[in-house]
């Protein structure tokens, strides 16, 4: 896609009176929208001199504010942006404006990274829409950013075919759904050029007249194989960059908080490769004859789902993710899946990773708990720590807890696989009528 220089004074000295007058009121009229709070994130580099004349709008693929801050304070992630909008609206600045954040590959150092907590599927809430479209206004009032440059991740330029972001958030996932966006958000509220009227000028003839369509079928996006390809490697290349090596040494052993995961979450975890057909069976069994059934859901799949932030309640959801998790099995070992997940999943609110949980519950590290301890941090998974009702949370996971100290008891030869177990404290059982199943 070809990208219009801004018409500033800032950037571009023989600029027109009359753009430079519309440019003043602009700057004059739109604020700074208020920001929540800056983080900085240390995935930045300079701009090294380039202007700034384009504006990329991202999902974040995470179902949380804290997961998208985490990641991008991650040094091995390698990801940043310079906002972070969440759905209630609050903004979060983690790069300068003067600088370049690490969003849209060869764009970095001319562009401005915008990115909204949402899911693949989700779309921008109200609260979201409104401060989003106030910082684009006051980003192309400053910058003097043609409204046409404002664009979604996969139609920027150097990254078209290379990710689905920012897949549902406008709409539909195309590029006519941003432009709309744009335009009711931005540019009629500027009066700058409609964006669509810009995408249509690039695409007419020097002659004035329309270009001729193809006679060739046109495939829709979500049809073409290289759409299929470019989502399998976007989506392996960020579980890849959340999956922890296993140290050469010492010999890896399993703590009593891996323990406990498997044994209330996965418990032939070691012994299926990725997919559990007969837990697949078993709620499929449960489903026809209509009982309550779960979602037959590995260890290594929910993995899959945290690190892509994929949730639709669709098959088409579920068997991508099965098949995603048959897929990292022989890029990495069973342990390193298990300690990935547990190191970047939800435990709560401002709760991300078992390190944080433990921290917060019992005031140590996830690998020094006790077998008690780790049973309740392990129900966190099932019941995550809200804000309020905390009562009513710690008596759920208290019987989930003891529920996982159960099956521990009567299953622990088959839950090791290949692994010692380090040193534990007895399992301390909780006072509860529920027993293993």
């Amino acid at each position: 896609m070809k990208v219009i220089e801004p018409q500033d004074p800032i950037f571009c000295p023989a600029h027109r009176a009359s753009d430079n007058q519309s440019i003043s009121r602009s700057k004059r009229v739109i604020e700074k929208p208020a920001i929540k709070s800056i983080i900085e994130s240390p995935n930045t580099s300079s701009r090294n001199g380039a202007s700034i004349n384009m504006i990329v709008l991202h999902s974040t693929a995470a179902a949380t504010v804290e997961g998208t801050i985490n990641w991008f304070m991650d040094p091995k992630s390698q990801v940043s942006a310079h906002y972070v909008v969440d759905k209630n609206g609050d903004i979060y600045q983690m790069v300068s404006d003067d600088r370049s954040a690490w969003h849209a590959k060869a764009i970095n150092s001319r562009s401005i990274g915008i990115e909204h907590v949402a899911t693949a599927t989700d779309r921008l809430t109200d609260a979201q829409s409104a401060a989003s479209a106030q910082l684009v206004r006051w980003l192309v009032a400053t910058y003097g950013i043609p409204a046409a440059n404002v664009l979604g991740h996969r139609f920027a330029p150097c990254n078209e075919g290379t990710t689905e972001c920012p897949n549902h958030l406008f709409g539909d996932a195309t590029e006519d759904a941003v432009a709309e966006w744009v335009n009711t958000n931005v540019a009629e509220v500027l009066g700058s050029k409609d964006f669509r009227s810009s995408r249509q000028s690039r695409g007419s003839r020097q002659d004035g007249t329309e270009p001729v369509a193809s006679m060739a079928l046109q495939l829709p996006d979500w049809a073409r194989p290289s759409t299929w390809f470019a989502r399998l490697r976007n989506d392996l290349s960020r579980i890849d960059q959340n999956v922890r090596p296993l140290p050469q040494s010492p010999a890896a052993e399993l703590t009593a908080l891996e323990l406990m995961t498997i044994a209330i979450e996965d418990r032939r975890f070691f012994h299926h490769p990725g997919v559990d057909v007969l837990s697949f069976l078993r709620e499929a069994i449960k489903m026809l004859r209509g009982r309550k059934h779960g979602g037959a859901s590995t260890i290594d799949m929910q993995f899959v789902r945290t690190v892509t932030g994929y949730r639709a309640p669709t098959m088409k959801r579920k068997l991508y993710e099965a098949f995603l998790a048959l897929v990292i099995q022989s890029r990495n070992k069973k342990i390193e899946i298990l300690r990935s997940y547990l190191a970047c999943a939800f435990f709560g609110s401002g709760l991300i990773g078992a390190n944080a949980a433990a921290q917060r519950v019992f005031n140590k590290n996830a690998d020094r708990l006790s077998m008690e301890e780790a049973s309740f941090i392990s129900a966190m998974l099932a019941y995550p720590r809200p804000l309020q009702g905390l009562p009513r949370w710690e008596q759920r996971a208290r019987r989930r807890a003891a529920y996982a100290a159960a099956v521990f008891e009567l299953r622990k030869g088959r839950l090791t696989g290949p692994y010692e177990i380090a040193s534990l404290e007895p399992v301390i059982h909780f006072p509860t009528e529920r027993t293993a199943q």
